[in-house]
């Protein structure tokens, strides 16, 4: 017989075994994960016979002040999949989450094919980001401050500048979040007029969020950042709502939502930085 319940202490073997066989991360951020970013108290698992067999975080979130859960680090014991395990504990996720008060359940899968997956367990896509890839102009004169946005200044900044009903983390799991970026490689970067969030490859600055009072201070963050960098072109993701070099880039999925409780109006939802 399989047992939903809330993980403990002693499930942690269990816990980082199944983790690292699906995701293949190494045991510091699987401790992370269920350190600081979920906890075992936000984390959902399914027993059999004395053993996980599956687990899911549902991290709290908010979302135009609607409370509900982000779901992250969905997996399952590899024989025991396709045969409804997860669909049973996410079920069970949801019931309880409500009963909790929380109004929505909310997650951004791994994979393209991963959309039509959660679409089963009664996920729409809700969620889209603007993907745009644009060359940055030399300018020996832009400056900015890097690296100097924390996780109280982030939610700060996040506040004034989203014109759109986005989603948050509460305290502990925004500061994981933010911990999360820099120790992955991000660099932040701020200016009067914006701010932004980018990781470094071979030859693009990615940024995974870009605020700014319209495309003119935009273009100033990515030339401040090729100063520092060398860089000389971006892939820039966008809100999909946001007025920052409208007209151009791809739309594309990220995003999904379940109600819990009936749909809510939403303004222009926007969701970022999750930790997926």
């Amino acid at each position: 017989m399989v047992n939903h319940r809330k993980a403990k202490e002693e499930d942690r073997a269990d816990l980082s075994a199944l983790w690292q066989a699906a995701f293949k991360d190494e045991q510091p951020y699987i401790d992370f994960v269920f350190d600081r970013f979920a906890g075992l108290e936000h984390t959902w698992v399914a027993e059999e016979a004395g053993q996980v067999i599956a687990s899911v975080c549902a991290v709290p979130v908010l979302l135009k002040k609607l409370p509900g859960v982000y779901i992250y680090g969905v997996n399952t014991r590899a024989d025991l999949r396709g045969k409804g395990v997860m669909k049973a504990l996410l079920q069970t996720v949801h019931n309880e989450e409500k009963k909790a008060g929380r109004v929505f359940a909310a997650l951004a899968p791994a994979s393209a094919s991963l959309f039509d997956y959660y679409k089963l367990f009664g996920y729409e896509t809700m969620f889209y980001r603007r993907a745009v890839q644009r060359s940055i102009r030399a300018n020996l004169w832009a400056v900015a401050d890097f690296d100097t946005i924390t996780a109280p200044r982030l939610a700060t900044l996040r506040e004034e500048r989203m014109a759109c009903d986005y989603m948050s983390f509460e305290k502990e799991a925004h500061a994981a979040m933010v911990q999360d970026l820099y120790t992955g490689g991000a660099t932040t970067i701020e200016t009067d007029n914006g701010y932004g969030v980018y990781f470094e490859t071979r030859d693009t600055l990615v940024f995974k969020e870009l605020l700014a009072d319209g495309s003119s201070a935009a273009a100033k963050i990515l030339e401040a950042a090729r100063q520092k960098t060398g860089r000389e072109q971006a892939e820039i993701y966008l809100p999909q709502y946001s007025d920052v070099f409208l007209g151009e880039g791809e739309l594309r999925p990220y995003g999904m939502l379940c109600w819990l409780d009936g749909p809510h109006q939403l303004t222009d939802p926007y969701m970022g930085l999750m930790c997926d």
